[in-house]
């Protein structure tokens, strides 16, 4: 209830937030593709000299690399419409928009795009895990 009468911090929150969405696109690759157990194949296994990654381990990486980036998506759904595009194609896509291509794409202006993200980061920070990014002053 206290950080209800408490501001956040902005700044701080805005990049906890930028954090977690610059990471987006490495967990990604690591999630590759869905993963079952009954289709991993010991050809999967690395050629040559033992790896220090049991293929549980490594399964494991997938699966909690996949879940993140599944919270990740989950907290951005939650946004408004312009909110949720800018921060698919800054953050989400597999080649980063710059403000400049985005603000084409959305037909605003670079300013405004600008303003916007801003605002859509700080939106993220209270969507993503109920708010586990927001700090508090």
């Amino acid at each position: 209830m206290i950080e209800l009468l408490n501001e956040i911090d902005k700044k701080a929150s805005r990049k906890n937030a930028k954090k977690v969405l610059n990471k987006y696109r490495v967990l990604e690759k690591i999630a590759g593709r869905k993963i079952t157990l009954q289709g991993v194949e010991i050809s999967d296994m690395p050629k040559g000299q033992a790896s220090h990654d049991t293929l549980e381990n490594q399964i494991i990486k997938r699966i909690d690399a996949e879940n993140e980036c599944l919270n990740i998506l989950e907290a951005i759904d939650q946004l408004a419409d312009r909110e949720r595009k800018t921060l698919k194609l800054a953050f989400i896509s597999s080649n980063p928009c710059t403000t400049l291509q985005m603000a084409y794409e959305l037909q605003y202006s670079e300013r405004s795009i600008e303003r916007i993200k801003s605002n859509a980061i700080i939106q993220f920070a209270y969507a993503y895990k109920n708010g586990e990014l927001l700090v508090w002053r």
